[in-house]
């Protein structure tokens, strides 16, 4: 029997990723039954674990939906990555509306599909966590909810920085990413018990780069192009 070419791996392993995301959107529609707009944070317990690329692809999945409007925000404000995963170069974005240097429609991007808007960090501001604690971005944050239906935000990793704490409070739940063979289980547990100390609802968890077996090769990692440090 031929061995499969490169081309059907390629294109098997992007519908294998495209249906885990699928899958992810459903389980967050059955995990937040309410009406109106759904606001979820997406976070890591450590650097690389593949949070930003996971927030962006469960939201375009969430977009894909009839009649179901999407924002990501690109809350975190020290090592930005949201704009790159949607290819993306904006000239306005959070920061800059938060210290009113633009208005609302001048930090929303429009990206190619016309159910998904994206808010990107802006400018990497000195005080972070202030701005993400303010009443601005508790005011953004009630202006969006008329605007959406669900809003996506991609935060820095729990253990690292307190930048995502003062967004727990804002949102209806948290969704934890971890990467296979990386995340070690005092670093998930500190995680989990941070976000819990805080009262945030975790709406569950989604592992990154699980081997995906395939006959002619043996086994796949589906890599993501990432530094190896997060914060200088």
């Amino acid at each position: 029997m031929a061995k499969n070419s490169t081309a059907e791996i390629s294109k098997a392993l992007k519908f294998q990723i495209s249906e885990s995301y699928k899958n992810a959107r459903t389980n967050l529609a059955y995990s937040l039954i309410k009406k109106g707009c759904k606001k979820i944070v997406f976070t890591s317990p450590s650097k690389s674990e593949g949070k930003t690329s996971t927030a962006v692809n469960v939201a375009i999945a969430l977009s894909q939906q009839v009649d179901t409007k999407v924002a990501v925000i690109d809350c975190d404000l020290r090592r930005p990555e949201a704009h790159a995963c949607l290819e993306v170069s904006p000239k306005y974005g959070l920061a800059n509306y938060l210290n009113n240097e633009c208005s609302l429609e001048e930090a929303i991007t429009k990206i190619d599909s016309p159910a998904l808007d994206f808010i990107s960090y802006g400018v990497i501001p000195p005080n972070p966590s202030e701005l993400l604690s303010s009443q601005a971005m508790e005011d953004l944050v009630s202006e969006l909810e008329n605007m959406y239906d669900y809003i996506i935000f991609d935060t820095p990793p729990v253990n690292m920085v307190v930048d995502v704490i003062p967004m727990v409070r804002l949102v209806d739940g948290v969704v934890m990413v971890a990467k296979h063979n990386q995340t070690t289980h005092p670093e998930f547990k500190k995680a989990v018990d941070t976000l819990k100390r805080n009262k945030a609802k975790i709406l569950g968890v989604i592992i990154n780069q699980i081997p995906s077996v395939n006959v002619s090769k043996g086994g796949y990692y589906l890599r993501s192009k990432k530094s190896n440090t997060y914060y200088g």
